[in-house]
């Protein structure tokens, strides 16, 4: 990585600075030598004319779950990792500005934050859906240390029990406090006009938006997407069929700004002229508005047929859409389709291609048509790996789509749960599309894969790649080669097409990354026991490492 891992300060040690800078006369230090805040005094440095001070309520409107606290805790205790650089797994290593990143990403997100503090301009998640279906594979450490900090947040010995047992534990509790310091994280990485996009289903979609809505602000909620994941449903389902999937938006401050979307020959299609109207292609819109006249009543007037001379009225309950004035207007500019051979009854208006905003304004609908489907996905992964991998991967049209919305040509894209590497497919394949220079950050957890359950996948990492451990991030590192040896050649076709030189709006893509392990920092180990605890052998050991 470009940036060295440095101490960096938690979000409580920065707010706390910030107090200390501008508000002294609030921070205080009891008799035991503690700091705490005087609610008294922050009021009056803020607003003098109000003696009554801060008014602290006890209730309020709050998610809330046993284990909370600890796991917000959990996003800031010290790293106890350090990255491995890994060359030989790596491709590109001494050019490319791509990361992907083996272990669990609570751990990497930890470290990333010293390094990528505030510099990803957009993240995408696909985390655990906690179907009760399969087993949890993210089970954070509990260690004695956090036992201890347990301990001193007031927690009683059956509720530290409660919460050893909660994690990873398919419960809306144990998904929420796996969330929680993974989210904390993401929003520090983020920049200012940074975006988050999370991928979710029914399961906990309520619990993750209100959790949401917490840490980064209800007035930074964006939207809610509903991505149309299947083309069919199932005849076989008991209930009533899930076609769809939820996308929720959350942007860092009011700096993010949404992009158009670019468009496509689906949305042009519907402009023709079969008139040789000399301002081009066009087509119609509604002329008559669903509004009453009693509501609008400077819209409701009679318009004349052209052809018949006939006096024209909205519909009985509707009104036009413009005043008369500006009805005139377009009246005389030729601008009111009545049909072939005035065949309509009452005007349509000429909307002109030339006229339309060069993108398209992004909705919360998504159809498979323009964004894919889960079947989709399926074939693009086993098209490119030669074998089916992979059951529900997420199509690189959505995740294009999603990098378009959410970020320029030259910003940081970051997935912590990369699972099969669309995310980083997506990336390159933007790049080799408009020339940019976007780089991708991935993390993947080296999650085991089942021979039994997972015949093909397990084979394909074992016997086609040779790796004597078959997990998931054999198969992400594997598709990111993959993809980026098909644009490589896609590339040089087109530059052997073009006389040996690529089009100026096309640049070569960034198609390496670098790997690096999360491995054990053996200092970090011997340190952090107490040294009423060390026995002789941990200072031998720290003796050795430090020598």
């Amino acid at each position: 990585m470009s940036n060295p891992i440095l101490s960096a300060l938690t979000p409580n040690q920065l707010k706390l600075e910030i107090l200390r800078e501008h508000f002294p006369q609030a921070v205080e230090v009891d008799a035991q030598g503690r700091l705490r805040i005087n609610p008294a005094g922050l009021q009056q440095a803020i607003d003098p004319s109000n003696p009554a001070g801060i008014q602290v309520e006890e209730d309020g409107y709050e998610l809330r779950w046993v284990g909370k606290r600890e796991a917000y805790h959990s996003a800031f205790v010290p790293v106890q990792k350090i990255i491995n650089p890994l060359p030989n797994e790596s491709k590109n290593w001494d050019t490319t500005g791509n990361v992907l990143m083996r272990g669990d990403n609570l751990d990497a997100l930890r470290l990333l934050r010293h390094s990528y503090f505030g510099a990803v301009k957009l993240i995408y998640i696909d985390p655990p859906y906690n179907t009760q279906s399969d087993a949890f594979i993210y089970r954070d450490d509990f260690s004695a240390k956090q036992s201890e900090v347990l301990t001193q947040l007031g927690y009683s010995a059956d509720n530290i029990d409660y919460i050893k047992n909660i994690y990873g534990a398919r419960t809306h509790s144990g998904w929420l406090s796996f969330m929680y310091p993974r989210l904390l994280l993401a929003k520090d990485l983020l920049k200012d006009d940074g975006v988050i996009f999370i991928s979710i289903d029914d399961n906990e979609q309520a619990q993750l938006k209100i959790l949401c809505d917490e840490i980064f602000g209800q007035e930074n909620f964006v939207a809610d997407v509903l991505w149309q994941k299947k083309y069919s449903v199932s005849n076989d389902d008991p209930g009533i069929g899930v076609m769809h999937d939820h996308i929720l938006i959350y942007k860092k401050s009011d700096a993010f700004e949404r992009n158009l979307l670019p468009r496509t020959d689906s949305h042009n299609s519907r402009y023709s002229n079969p008139d040789k109207d000399p301002r081009g292609e066009w087509t119609s819109g509604e002329y008559v508005s669903s509004k009453s006249k009693t509501e609008r009543p400077t819209l409701w007037y009679s318009i004349k047929h052209p052809k018949t001379g006939e006096e024209i009225w909205p519909e009985e309950h509707a009104v036009w859409r413009y005043s008369e004035e500006k009805h005139l207007e377009m009246e005389a500019e030729g601008r009111l389709h009545w049909g072939n051979n005035y065949s309509f009854k009452r005007p349509r208006l000429k909307r002109y291609l030339h006229e339309v905003q060069q993108g398209i304004v992004p909705n919360t609908w998504w159809t498979f048509d323009e964004c894919g489907h889960n079947d989709e996905a399926q074939k693009e992964t086993a098209e490119l790996l030669a074998q089916k991998v992979f059951s529900t991967p997420k199509p690189v049209r959505l995740l294009q789509k999603i990098i378009r919305l959410g970020s320029g040509k030259d910003d940081v894209v970051m997935d912590f749960f990369a699972g099969s590497g669309a995310t980083g497919e997506a990336v390159m394949r933007l790049n080799a599309e408009d020339g940019g220079h976007r780089k991708f950050i991935l993390v993947q957890i080296p999650q085991p894969i089942d021979p039994k359950k997972q015949k093909e996948a397990h084979s394909f990492v074992t016997q086609t790649l040779g790796k004597q451990e078959a997990t998931i991030f054999e198969i992400t590192a594997e598709r990111l080669r993959r993809t980026g040896a098909k644009i490589e050649a896609e590339q040089a076709a087109k530059q052997a097409a073009a006389g040996g030189l690529l089009p100026e709006e096309i640049s070569l893509v960034d198609t390496g990354f670098r790997v690096f392990d999360l491995v054990d920092d053996p200092d970090a180990l011997i340190i952090s026991k107490p040294l009423q605890d060390a026995t002789q052998d941990d200072v031998k050991k720290l003796q050795a490492a430090i020598a």
